[in-house]
């Protein structure tokens, strides 16, 4: 896979890669993500060296719970969205959110709905 810009497009663009995978090839990618988050995201995005100093810096229990959002999201080609918002400052707070609803029914799972990651500058 190509490493994208991490903008709203180049999330994008990587979504759009990760939804062309084969099963095997995409459960690689959960299992990546599930493993260690902050190494798949320098990986799979081009970051810049205060992005980067930042995710080292990121709360484990935000990575953790972030990371198996995305996993599930990418396993079932849900949208994953960024937005970014303010003039890059040295605070900066990161706010995550979906409208996942799964259903288990008979007729068996389902799942639709997007994933939402907001950069806020302040």
């Amino acid at each position: 896979m190509t490493p994208q810009s991490f903008t709203p497009s180049g999330v994008t663009a990587l979504q759009t890669e990760l939804n062309a995978l084969s099963a095997s090839d995409l459960q690689t990618q959960v299992s990546a993500i599930l493993s260690n988050f902050s190494s798949w995201l320098s990986t799979n995005f081009t970051l810049t060296t205060d992005q980067q100093t930042y995710l080292s810096g990121m709360d484990s229990q935000f990575l953790n719970y972030a990371s198996k959002q995305t996993a599930f999201a990418v396993w079932n080609k849900l949208t994953i969205s960024l937005s970014v918002s303010g003039e890059p400052t040295t605070f900066k707070l990161i706010h995550m959110g979906d409208d996942i609803v799964t259903t288990n029914s008979p007729d068996g799972f389902s799942t639709s709905g997007n994933l939402y990651f907001e950069v806020v500058y302040e």
